[in-house]
């Protein structure tokens, strides 16, 4: 399985794992693009939480994917697959 990177501050960052097989980005939110997230500034130890998507829509991603041919032996950018529209929470793929 491809490890998902985020390339929102134009370089690739690796994603980290979240919930139950989902991602969480490393540098992106709704409203910042910034590597590493900063600080809470009301919880020690604790960033801005990234974009998440959940691990039954990352793998509807990969077999999208995998339906069209694309190569998943390298890292795949998750940066336009984040949910939109003011939510840090899921994507829709339609």
């Amino acid at each position: 399985m491809p490890v998902p990177v985020c390339s929102c501050t134009g370089v690739p960052r690796q994603c980290y794992k979240w919930g139950n097989g989902g991602w969480q980005s490393s540098c992106c939110t709704t409203t910042l693009s910034m590597h590493p997230l900063p600080q809470l500034p009301n919880k020690r130890h604790a960033r801005i939480g990234g974009r998440k998507m959940s691990g039954s829509v990352f793998i509807r991603l990969l077999s999208r994917f995998a339906s069209e041919g694309h190569d998943l032996s390298i890292p795949l950018d998750l940066k336009d697959y984040w949910a939109r529209h003011g939510t840090n929470r899921y994507i829709t793929i339609k």
